[in-house]
């Protein structure tokens, strides 16, 4: 009788181990996956203000990039150092004269304004303005380019035959050594006369982004 009470106390024993082990499982169970949630949540918290100092950083730069934009379209679009259709303006000020179409050229302060004339002026040769090596009208002007040239009236206005632009007209002033041209978009140009024949310019170079172009 002592050897089955032995087997049941044995077999009661390994029961209480294992609900005990099952037990102590079940708690690190709970324990590990609570751990598990207060760590995501705590992520969720700290990721949020990121991605709003994220978002509040791209809208600033997008509010940016805006303005630059509108600052670029309201100056004079020039590239220095590249061959470019913008001329380079120098030596001017905000000083204006308008002519008889109402087109506002740009003057200089304290230069004497020569009579205006009639020629047409034509491109002919083409140099970088720093290592004088020649350039293609062509390549210069691209696909629009014309073949013609500035065509000037004696009545201030001129047209801009050298390429199929839309906006090819406006007016002009004479100054010093050097012809204003404005167009009817309220771009400039600065032509400077390399050679006169009497009061008429019988060739002028104007700088387009540090290529000069000669004209005559």
């Amino acid at each position: 009788m002592s050897g089955k009470h032995a087997v049941k106390s044995s077999k009661k024993s390994l029961i209480i181990i294992i609900c005990v082990v099952v037990l102590v499982a079940v708690i690190a169970g709970a324990v590990i996956l609570f751990m598990n949630l207060s760590g995501k949540n705590n992520n969720s918290a700290t990721t949020v203000p990121t991605v709003a100092a994220s978002t509040t950083a791209d809208n600033t730069n997008s509010t940016q990039n805006v303005s630059d934009s509108v600052s670029e379209t309201t100056q004079p679009a020039t590239k220095s150092g590249e061959a470019s259709q913008e001329p380079t303006e120098q030596g001017y000020t905000a000083e204006t004269s308008s002519n008889d179409n109402e087109i506002v050229v740009p003057t200089i302060s304290g230069e004497k304004q020569k009579p205006k004339f009639s020629a047409t002026l034509i491109p002919y040769y083409a140099k970088d303005e720093n290592s004088s090596e020649e350039y293609s009208l062509r390549d210069l002007f691209g696909s629009a380019y014309s073949g013609g040239g500035f065509t000037f009236n004696e009545d201030g206005t001129f047209i801009d035959g050298i390429t199929s632009a839309s906006a090819n007209s406006g007016a002009y002033i004479v100054e010093g050594d050097s012809v204003v041209i404005t167009y009817s978009n309220d771009k400039n140009v600065i032509a400077t006369v390399t050679e006169w024949n009497g009061d008429v310019p019988a060739e002028i170079t104007v700088n387009y982004g540090g290529i000069i172009v000669s004209f005559k």
